[in-house]
């Protein structure tokens, strides 16, 4: 029997790319999953986001995160495709288990997508409050101001 191991990859697109040329990639990412012997646990979209530092020019990035088990040799395809796209601008594998069965790991990926989308809305609503209190407080230093100018 194959040795199936669990991995994780990642990439980052450029931020320009209309939907259909994003579904085109990412379903060809996830052929050579299928292609190759591997299984598809959880596919994310994490949307456009700021990136620490420019990438061929970009200050953000379109962000797809793809978890999958199959054989060791899956991952050098699946990285193959994805330097042959040259509308990438980063990508990284990791490993996350050695010698899994698929069908044991999805509820544990499922579980960790939970988590991410739980933790992902926590900061989306910390952000939101930190920029209301911004706003609340230029809005009274603009009031102070106009009284001051009285």
């Amino acid at each position: 029997m194959t040795i199936l191991n669990e991995y994780e990859t990642t990439y980052v697109a450029r931020p320009d790319l209309t939907d259909e040329q994003m579904t085109r990639i990412t379903s060809k990412i996830e052929g050579v999953v299928a292609n190759q012997g591997g299984t598809l646990l959880v596919a994310e979209d994490w949307g456009k986001r700021k990136l620490a530092y420019l990438i061929k020019k970009h200050a953000r990035g379109h962000y797809i995160y793809l978890n999958y088990c199959g054989p060791s040799p899956l991952v050098l395809e699946v990285e193959r495709n994805l330097r042959l796209e040259d509308d990438l601008l980063r990508f990284l594998t990791v490993k996350i288990e050695a010698d899994v069965v698929p069908d044991e790991r999805r509820p544990l990926a499922e579980e960790r997508k939970r988590l991410r989308i739980e933790r992902m809305a926590a900061l989306k609503a910390e952000e939101e409050a930190e920029a209301r209190y911004r706003a609340e407080a230029e809005e009274e230093e603009g009031e102070l101001d106009a009284v001051l100018e009285d």
